[in-house]
C-alpha cells in the first residue's frame, strides 16, 4: 500500500460539464438513466464542498480524504488551511497533516465514477438511499451521523436545499441526457430488435 503525493491542480468544470459527467457516471455505474433529482443530490453536496467547483482539486468530488488502501497506489494532494471542528473548536490542519491529504483523480469521469462508489458501497451506503430518492436534506442528516462532516448540520442542509434547488431550475439535466441519447444511437437500434424479436 502507497500513498503518492502528486501536484494540487485547480479542476474547475462548469455546471453543465458537471452535471453531464454525473449523468454518465450514473449510466456507466447502473446502466440506466438517473432520475434529475438523484443527479441534484450529487450536484447539490459537489458545489457546497467545492464552491461550485471554484475550489475542487484534482476532479475530488466530495473532498475525500486520502487513505491507504492495500494493494493499491492511491494518489492524493495537499491542501492548505484545511479545519475541522474538533470538541467545538475550528482547528486548522497543517499540509504535514493527514488530515490534509485528499484524493487525487486524473479526469472527472474517474472522480465521478469514485464517488458513487464511495458513497454506494462504503461506510456511508446508509445514505446512498436518500441520494436515489433526491432529497438533499435527508443525504445531509444521514452523512452527517455517519461522520461525514464536522460542520453544522442545520448549515449543510441549507446549502444543500440552495443548491438542489438552484439545480432543479436549470436545463443541465436535460442538455446531458440528450447529449448521452446521441452518442449512443445504437443501444436505441438494439432495443428495437430485441423488442421485435422478443429477447
Amino acid at each position: 500500500m502507497v500513498l503518492k503525493r502528486v501536484p494540487t491542480v485547480r479542476t474547475f468544470c462548469t455546471e453543465e460539464e458537471l452535471i453531464k459527467g454525473f449523468v454518465d457516471g450514473w449510466i456507466k455505474s447502473f446502466n440506466k438513466i438517473p432520475s434529475k433529482e438523484s443527479i441534484g443530490v450529487l450536484y447539490a453536496q459537489n458545489a457546497l464542498e467545492t464552491g461550485a467547483t471554484k475550489y475542487m482539486w484534482n476532479y475530488n468530488i466530495g473532498n475525500v480524504k486520502a487513505k491507504d488502501i492495500p494493494g493499491q497506489v492511491v494518489e492524493y494532494c495537499v491542501l492548505n488551511n484545511v479545519w475541522e471542528i474538533i470538541n467545538g473548536k475550528k482547528i486548522i490542519l497543517s499540509p504535514e497533516s493527514p488530515g490534509s491529504w485528499f484524493l487525487s483523480f486524473r479526469t472527472l469521469a474517474d472522480g465521478v465514477s469514485h464517488h458513487i462508489s464511495f458513497l454506494r458501497n462504503n461506510r456511508y451506503n446508509k445514505a446512498w438511499e436518500t441520494v436515489e430518492n433526491g432529497n438533499p436534506a435527508a443525504f445531509a442528516s444521514k452523512l452527517k451521523k455517519l461522520g461525514y462532516f464536522t460542520a453544522s448540520e442545520a448549515d449543510y442542509i441549507k446549502l444543500m436545499n440552495f443548491y438542489f434547488n438552484k439545480y432543479m431550475k436549470s436545463n443541465h439535466y436535460e442538455l446531458a441526457i440528450k447529449a448521452n441519447e446521441k452518442v449512443k444511437p445504437w443501444e436505441k437500434i438494439g432495443n428495437f430488435f430485441s423488442k421485435l424479436f422478443g429477447k
